[in-house]
């Protein structure tokens, strides 16, 4: 018995040392996705939201995935035009903590990498940075969102906010497991 406890004590101990793939939503005040009722204050424009892979972040190597786009080409409505500028906002130190109904600092450019396509009607951005360490508490808090901005909508066009996806609690399930084990260990016995 004190051998198969210490086997399911070092697989959890191994699960727990492994990054974490943490996946997100976007969300807002508006609803789910990348809406221009997001923005503070709405505005009137196109829609956006999450499209192939969507949005993980590696807390292993603080890589942020994103993976979003916007225009009918992606299955939403075309913004006004051409996104000017794109960025994930978040807490800065002049203030905002980019709750669903506040605005916040830039924290971190897109438009400028080439995996932004700014295209009205089949926009989006596809690729990876790198999130400073003193940044993932507020981003695993849902402070963060992304952002892009357009002629008609400088301010921004579409908005959502990054919230973490509940997933089941590992030690929740380890200890299902153990209790499973010991149960089907003490029906053997008997």
């Amino acid at each position: 018995m004190k051998k198969l406890l210490f086997v399911v004590f070092s697989v959890f101990v191994m699960l727990q040392a492994q990054a974490a793939i943490i996946s997100f939503d976007l969300r807002g005040k508006a609803g789910n996705g990348l809406l221009n009722g997001n923005e503070n204050p709405a505005v009137t424009g196109g829609t956006g939201g999450e499209i192939g892979t969507g949005i993980s972040f590696n807390d292993a190597t603080l890589v942020l995935s994103i993976d979003v786009g916007w225009g009918s080409a992606n299955g939403f409505m075309d913004l006004s035009g051409n996104t000017i500028l794109g960025h994930l906002h978040g807490p800065t130190l002049d203030g905002g903590t980019a709750a669903f109904t506040e605005n916040a600092g830039v924290k971190y450019t897109l438009h400028t990498l080439p995996q932004w396509n700014n295209s009205a009607s089949s926009g989006g951005f596809n690729g990876s940075i790198s999130i400073l360490p003193g940044d993932v508490p507020a981003l695993l808090n849902g402070q963060f969102y992304f952002n892009a901005h357009t002629t008609l909508n400088s301010g921004g066009e579409i908005r959502g906010n990054l919230v973490v996806v509940p997933e089941p609690s590992a030690v929740g399930l380890s200890i299902l497991g153990l209790g499973a084990i010991l149960v089907w260990r003490r029906r053997r016995a008997s």
